[in-house]
């Protein structure tokens, strides 16, 4: 009797796309060391997540968002297009992102 494979494949589901962030130019930019340098003072001068602060809430801060996406036109490297966030905050504002 012949065997059946078992396939994990749905194909009444959409594949799902690569995060853009990920894309090879900007994992290079991720990875860079003028990333690094703002992101560490970021966090150095708003350690505590702003997201929560604004809700009461003083949890330290882990992420360095842009907020405006620069895959959306926001500025790579300015201080004043970044914020400081928790991992929770980071995730629950990168889903609202994609679902736009």
């Amino acid at each position: 009797m012949p065997r059946i494979e078992k396939s994990h494949d749905r194909p009444w589901l959409p594949k799902p796309q690569p995060f853009s962030r990920y894309s090879a130019k900007n994992a290079a930019f991720y990875h860079s060391s003028a990333w690094k340098k703002i992101r560490d003072l970021q966090l150095m001068q708003h350690p505590i997540c702003q997201e929560c602060e604004r809700l009461g809430k003083v949890t330290p801060a882990t992420v360095v968002d842009h907020i405006k996406p620069i895959n959306e036109g926001g500025e790579r490297l300015d201080q004043r297009n970044l914020q400081s966030l928790c991992e929770a905050c980071h995730n629950k504002k990168s889903a609202r992102e994609g679902n736009r």
